[in-house]
């Protein structure tokens, strides 16, 4: 039986792993573990910082609230990337790949239309209002819409290694990671190969059933111990270096681009991502064709006329090697992120892949060792075919450039570097355009959109054919068109920038963590004992455990994001605490000693989340067990019942009826903020 799941490395990747398969397969009662290893010791890279759309679906999963996720990652709305002198290389040339389909896409296939009559218009411009929304650096929605909710598709731009940061203490905390944070120093295995254990520095031995690599580049698992070979990639994409930098605003209220703007050089490219704080740029080049000094002057020179003191920044440089392993779930081991393989920051791939792979262990956990290899075999090949479609529209973009500014670019259009698979499509196209007829696979990561969006973004020639456009379809495709057009009268006036966005945003009320074993509550009122039955009849009753191990019995009367909390450890008089609390028709030792003696009590955590999105959690509390108390022999009911215990019991356990009220009330308060 498989449950226990050892992650070995953290980071976005193993957070993302370790959080999709606990939040499918940890739950109280279940015997299913998921254990984390990181390493103090090892920085995470924390470059990518470009999501897909897919990365809403995965943050709704985990529960996640995007006004969190927002907030803690200095996170931006991203719509699309913007492509610059990728075609001829003049500061006219730009195109956009948006994240919403071409409208209507599901009905019809607005493309053959556009390359027989309306090609003098931009391709995504003419099919999709996110086009527009970009060049005016407009968001996708508007506040007032909610979390997760839009008017466009989108993902995000963000500090990675804030989201780190976030995901470690949303796993730790709400999906029940074990964080064991620690270095590997040995791999233990069986004689069929399996992995049986790691050994860490200082926690021991780590036992495991199923075993993720999320290490890196290092491959700890993957390549140290299992010697899968690494596919390189480097004779179809060139790009082997890369040049990173954060850079400032000028103005704290300069516009937020609403795309990641890729704009390309003599011998690569240069990224531009806007966070909320800061910059993220980089330039990623090939060093067979330009030298490192180069690539950095060339970096400048983009900086230059938005950032000042440009020649006083330092740029972490970085190595890719671009390809994968041969192979990805070996025996009981699955590569995950970076020890899976790396291509290049295009397109954003790289958090997609993780989200795919995390999602797909997770679906298709097996459930017994016996299964493993079959799982594992259909896994590798699922994987293998996306990333050679990933290396096919990678590709695309440099094949259709006309720049002939460098052997970088004509290299790149040599029919030698062009894998089979993508020369086929070409081909294909000429005659007639990509389409949402299912002729694509459902592995294929990206739709036929996509395709469109970069073919016809960068002047690809379809001929016109009489079997793509019948008369009926025409007149569709031209009414969707209209209908962007409309749309973008409508809709364009009535969206805030990113900026203003993300402003609302930022003042919204975010998650609220009370710990009522570490700390207390101004809304949490402490009451004797003879007075639980009255209070239990109109607020929920709790049981609280103290510092010092004595127990106590506290009413909830309300449910306060913004109050003052009390140190009860540091700075409360235990004794007076008591007192306050202490009983006449049972002493307080005799309190004390029943809950401590009996196993009727289990924790209780209280997750709530508001209409506006703010939430809630309040830990540190206990409710007598129903199904413990079902558990009592005749004997011990019939003695319980003769106890004053009995209607205490009963009036807290109905007291949990209250709480939605409490909820009501902050609702209602919240509406009026």
């Amino acid at each position: 039986m498989i449950k226990s799941i050892v992650i070995v490395g953290g980071g976005t990747a193993g957070w993302l792993t370790a959080g999709l398969i606990a939040v499918k397969h940890v739950s109280q009662g279940s015997p299913f573990a998921v254990t984390l290893i990181e390493s103090p010791d090892i920085p995470t890279i924390g470059v990518g910082e470009g999501t897909w759309p897919t990365m809403v679906n995965t943050l709704q999963q985990l529960g996640i609230s995007e006004t969190d996720f927002i907030q803690e990652c200095d996170a931006s709305f991203k719509q699309a990337s913007k492509f610059c002198q990728w075609v001829d290389g003049s500061s006219r040339d730009h195109y956009y790949h948006p994240f919403s389909m071409p409208e209507g896409f599901d009905e019809v296939n607005s493309a053959p239309l556009w390359n027989a009559e309306l090609s003098s218009e931009p391709f995504a411009k003419s099919v999709s209002l996110q086009a527009h929304l970009c060049e005016h650096n407009l968001a996708p929605k508007q506040a007032k819409l909610g979390d997760f909710a839009s008017i466009e598709n989108y993902g995000y731009h963000l500090d990675a290694g804030k989201f780190a940061k976030l995901l470690t203490r949303h796993c730790c905390q709400k999906l029940g990671v074990t964080l064991v944070k620690d270095n590997v120093v040995n791999v233990n295995a069986n004689d069929n190969g399996d992995i049986t254990s790691v050994d860490t520095q200082h926690n021991g031995q780590v036992n495991g059933d199923l075993f993720i690599d999320c290490s890196g580049t290092s491959g700890l698992l993957i390549n140290q111990h299992f010697n899968v070979p690494f596919v390189s990639k480097s004779d179809v994409l060139f790009i082997d270096k890369a040049l990173a930098v954060q850079v400032p605003y000028q103005h704290a209220d300069e516009a937020i681009q609403s795309a990641t703007v890729s704009t390309a050089q003599t011998a690569g490219w240069i990224w531009d991502i806007g966070l909320p704080t800061r910059r993220g740029v980089g330039h990623v080049y090939s060093s067979k064709y330009v030298d490192k000094n180069t690539a950095i002057e060339q970096l400048k020179e983009y900086l230059r006329p938005s950032v000042n003191n440009v020649d006083d920044l330092t740029f972490r440089e970085l190595t890719i090697n671009p390809g994968h392993r041969e192979s990805f779930w070996v025996n009981n081991c699955v590569a995950v992120g970076m020890a899976s393989g790396f291509l290049e920051p295009l397109e954003a791939s790289a958090l997609v892949m993780v989200e795919t792979a995390a999602k797909t262990i997770a679906l298709h956990m097996p459930a017994s060792r016996a299964g493993m290899d079959v799982v594992a075999k259909r896994y590798n090949e699922n994987m293998l075919f996306r990333w050679e479609r990933i290396i096919d529209f990678l590709k695309l973009h440099y094949v259709l450039s006309k720049r002939t500014d460098s052997d970088f670019w004509i290299d790149n259009r040599k029919t030698d570097t062009i894998p089979d698979s993508l020369q086929d499509l070409l081909t294909l196209w000429q005659y007639q355009t990509p389409a949402n007829n299912g002729f694509l696979s459902p592995y294929d990561l990206f739709p036929a959109a996509s395709y469109q969006y970069i073919l016809y973004g960068m002047g690809f020639k379809t001929e016109t054919n009489y079997l793509a456009a019948p008369e009926q379809e025409r007149q569709q495709a031209k009414q969707q068109i209209h209908k962007v057009q409309q749309r973008k009268a409508k809709v364009l006036p009535l969206m805030p920038s990113n900026r203003q966005l993300l402003n609302e945003l930022s003042q919204k009320k975010t998650n609220k963590l009370i710990d009522l074993a570490l700390t207390g509550s101004a809304s949490c009122k402490y009451i004797k004992f003879e007075d639980i039955a009255k209070v239990a009849t109109s607020l929920p009753v709790f049981i609280k455990q103290e510092a010092n191990e004595n127990w106590s019995f506290v009413a909830l009367t309300g449910l306060e994001l913004n109050e003052k909390l009390i140190d009860d450890a540091a700075n409360a008089d235990i004794s007076a605490l008591y007192q306050r609390a202490s009983c006449t028709s049972l002493q307080v030792q005799e309190c004390n000693d029943y809950l401590n003696h009996v196993s009727l009590l289990e924790p209780v955590n209280l997750d709530i989340t508001f209409n506006d999105q703010s939430s809630l959690m309040l830990k540190g509390l206990f409710v007598f067990s129903q199904d413990a108390i079902k558990r009592l022999s005749d004997k011990e009911q019939q003695l319980l019942s003769q106890q004053s215990w009995a209607p205490i019991i009963t009036s807290t356990l109905n007291s949990l009826s209250h709480i939605p009220k409490l909820i009501d009330l902050k609702n209602q308060q919240l509406s009026h903020v």
